[in-house]
């Protein structure tokens, strides 16, 4: 058999025989599906790894629209507190204002607790009094017609205590009433306080475990966890 002449090859160098010319296009061929497919594997990488940026970021916008409604609806909670702790704090301010020999309201508290011991000592006293005077009166109800007069006198004198007793033992109740409210509405503020800042602490906890930061702030100091961004 005779040896082939040399093929030339349109789009390149002529070869020696068509084994030789397929073998060269096959290898082309390879080369170019593997570029390809090189090109479509950092194309699939790039597109998955813009996707989990996506992805990310789409969290991280999420979280803190989160964040940001917990912190507005702790803001909008703290100031209806404030709102309903005002009229308590009006209600003292009517009392000084209404009674000259109070300056601020913790002297309204002084006075009732000052009213409290005095009535406790007027109560002895006057338990005292009243054994003392109704023996009295017992004896002097034994005396004769003579003795009338000076009974009268100590009658007078038994109800005159017994109206200020009452007068006393009245505005002691009021006051006693009045410290109560006090009392309870003071009670009442600080469970709630204790629940915001309860709910500020679990907060900035959240906040900075979800950013890694440091929880370095104190327990008390709610003010400064407020404003962690």
């Amino acid at each position: 058999m005779k040896d082939l002449a040399p093929i030339a090859l349109p789009h390149g160098p002529p070869v020696e025989c068509t084994a030789e010319y397929f073998k060269s296009l096959m290898e082309s061929a390879s080369m170019f599906i593997r570029e390809n497919q090189e090109k479509r594997d950092r194309a699939d990488r790039k597109m998955e790894a813009d996707q989990e940026v996506l992805e990310r970021k789409t969290r991280e916008t999420e979280a803190m629209r989160q964040r940001v409604g917990e912190m507005q609806e702790v803001k909008e909670m703290m100031e209806k507190q404030v709102r309903d702790y005002t009229i308590y704090e009006d209600y003292l301010m009517s009392v000084v204002q209404s009674y000259p020999e109070f300056k601020q309201p913790l002297d309204v508290l002084n006075r009732y607790e000052a009213l409290a011991a005095a009535k406790n000592t007027l109560a002895d006293r006057q338990e005292r009094d009243l054994e003392m005077l109704e023996n009295a009166r017992q004896e002097i109800a034994a005396l004769t017609e003579e003795k009338k007069l000076f009974m009268m006198g100590l009658n007078n004198t038994l109800a005159d205590l017994r109206w200020r007793y009452d007068q006393v033992r009245s505005r002691v109740i009021k006051w006693e009433l009045a410290l109560n409210r006090l009392k309870e509405t003071a009670a009442k503020r600080h469970v709630e306080i204790c629940h915001v800042r309860s709910a500020i602490w679990s907060l900035y906890t959240k906040i900075c475990r979800s950013k890694g930061l440091l929880i370095d702030l104190p327990v008390d100091d709610f003010e400064q966890q407020l404003v962690v961004r």
